[in-house]
């Protein structure tokens, strides 16, 4: 019997997240869709989000982690004079602020405040586990404290539009930021409160929203037998790191677990994709006083 799937089941998919579902519920219609169970995302998009959310497919599961660690951008709405207990307007009210309307300059300067490195407390509803526990379980308990501040870098910052008590920003930063925390800062720092009303990812590294498919789209694609016309290559995802081609005996070596001696100094530290001679993405390698390890191996030796 013929597959239906005649290619490789590897790659990622770069998939719009709709509204009123949690990210596991769009790995969950990707695997009855791929008819494939190893299947993840990489950085979750709270239910009331939606945009760009990467699935890694097969071997490109492993590659996850280097995906998620890409820079995020987001565009989120926001209400002034009201604090919810999840910072977004799934939560409980727990306080409604009479304040005095900022001008828009008053709110371009408090924006200014978060560009850089900052510390941001992570919210008690979030998947920060706790002694093992999701924290956000604890929450709904009345079990949760105070999470740890974290260093995360947020690299800019733009007023969109500013009607109050709704202000529309658009967000570049690292992994971690929690955009829900930012507005209720944000909030804070006007002296108002506030918490996010809508957010829409835009952009995880090299994925950008306007390519984004839609799960019935997918499923459409599924039925034609084109999938892999939207499936993304582990070494396109991976293309802003550098290239090193090795000959047989270097790349059977590094397969194995073994180090390959090189003149790369100049790269020292850095992670590169390593290429057989018939241009094959084969392995992840770490650069380290003039050699290459292996940092993840995606094809033994042999194949």
């Amino acid at each position: 019997m013929m597959s239906l799937f005649p290619f490789t089941m590897d790659g990622l998919l770069n998939i719009n997240k709709p509204g009123g579902v949690t990210s596991h519920d769009v790995v969950d219609e990707a695997r009855k869709i791929l008819k494939q169970r190893r299947i993840g995302h990489t950085g979750t998009l709270d239910p009331m989000a939606t945009g760009v959310l990467v699935l890694c497919v097969g071997k490109a599961t492993r590659i996850a982690r280097y995906i998620e660690a890409g820079e995020k951008e987001y565009e989120a709405t926001m209400r002034l004079g009201i604090v919810t207990d999840t910072q977004d307007s799934s939560g409980k009210v727990l306080e409604t602020r009479r304040y005095r309307p900022p001008d828009r300059d008053e709110v371009e300067e408090a924006l200014a405040g978060f560009v850089g490195e900052i510390m941001q407390q992570p919210p008690v509803f979030s998947a920060i586990k706790v002694s093992g526990v999701p924290s956000y379980r604890l929450a709904r308990e009345g079990r949760s404290s105070p999470l740890r501040p974290r260093k995360v870098t947020v690299s800019g910052i733009r007023l969109l539009s500013y009607d109050d008590p709704y202000i529309v920003i658009w967000v570049r930063c690292s992994k971690g930021v929690y955009i829900r925390t930012l507005c209720a800062d944000i909030g804070e720092a006007l002296g108002a409160g506030g918490h996010l009303t809508g957010l829409i990812r835009t952009r995880s590294g090299m994925f950008l929203l306007e390519h984004a498919r839609g799960l019935e789209h997918l499923r459409s694609l599924a039925r034609e037998g084109r999938l892999a016309s939207v499936m993304v290559s582990m070494d396109e995802a991976l293309s802003d790191l550098p290239v090193i081609a090795l000959d047989p005996e270097q790349d059977r070596r590094l397969r194995s677990g073994g180090r390959v001696d090189i003149d790369a100094t100049e790269m020292d530290g850095g992670m590169v994709r390593i290429h057989d001679i018939s241009g094959r993405l084969t392995a992840l390698a770490r650069v380290k006083d003039g050699a290459l390890l292996p940092e993840t191996v995606f094809l033994q030796p042999g194949e």
